[in-house]
């Protein structure tokens, strides 16, 4: 079981993201954007952005809501991102599990 790591601020996230994604789908760290589009621009396959996808949720203790998230409709970093912030706010506003 990993971690739970609360979302840090924006930027902190989408390094941390762009970091993971390097690592999941081997990619060179700089082709990697928040805008770019994971599959149309960098050549992911739904696979590894499904992996990444996973990856990413459970390092902020977001592992339990995989099964609800479909990845491609998070085509981007800040579009993931984004997810994260919010998933992680409504997760601490309500009660512990």
């Amino acid at each position: 079981m990993t971690t739970r790591v609360p979302a840090p601020a924006t930027q902190e996230l989408l390094d941390e993201l762009r970091r993971i994604c390097a690592e999941t789908v081997e990619l060179p760290i700089g082709k990697i954007t928040a805008e770019a589009d994971l599959a149309a621009d960098l050549g992911v396959d739904s696979l590894s952005h499904d992996e990444f996808v996973v990856t990413a949720l459970d390092r902020y203790g977001l592992a339990d809501l995989t099964s609800t998230i479909q990845p491609t409709s998070y085509p981007t970093l800040q579009a993931l991102a984004d997810l994260i912030q919010r998933l992680t706010a409504e997760k601490s506003s309500g009660p512990d599990d």
